[in-house]
């Protein structure tokens, strides 16, 4: 496994989107990426390109502050793509109730180390069985 692959993920949550700092999207993010959320999710659906993602980023940030995202495992497969444990925790700004959701995500990277694929899945197994790994 890729330290380097981890540590871009890890950016993309940590460094970009938690702390509003969108700026840090083409850096992180590859111009073709696909960006497909948990299907059972009000938000889910697939975003294509880096305007489509950083605006899917954004709304989220309109109504959520996001804390720190740490990564909890992570694998690889053997297409190269690294599976996550994630652990999302936002609180909603009109509200102020606390969301907190686990999930899994499978990231696939282009050569030059951005990302290019981001699939979200309700559970980290269903991640890890979507690119052939097992618990």
């Amino acid at each position: 496994m890729s330290q380097e692959n981890v540590e871009t993920v890890a950016r993309l949550y940590n460094e970009c989107w938690g702390p509003c700092r969108l700026e840090l999207v083409s850096e992180i993010l590859h111009p073709d990426i696909v960006w497909t959320a948990i299907e059972s999710a009000p938000d889910s659906g697939t975003r294509r390109g880096l305007a489509e993602c950083r605006a899917y980023m954004s709304d989220w940030l309109e109504s959520f502050d996001l804390e720190l995202m740490p990564i909890e495992e992570a694998r690889s497969a053997a297409d190269g793509r690294l599976v996550c444990a994630l652990h999302g925790v936002g609180t909603e700004k009109r509200t102020g109730l606390t969301t907190d959701i686990q999930f899994g995500a499978a990231f696939g990277f282009a050569p030059d180390g951005r990302l290019v694929e981001i699939h979200e899945y309700a559970t980290h197994q269903e991640a890890l069985e979507a690119v052939g790994l097992s618990e």
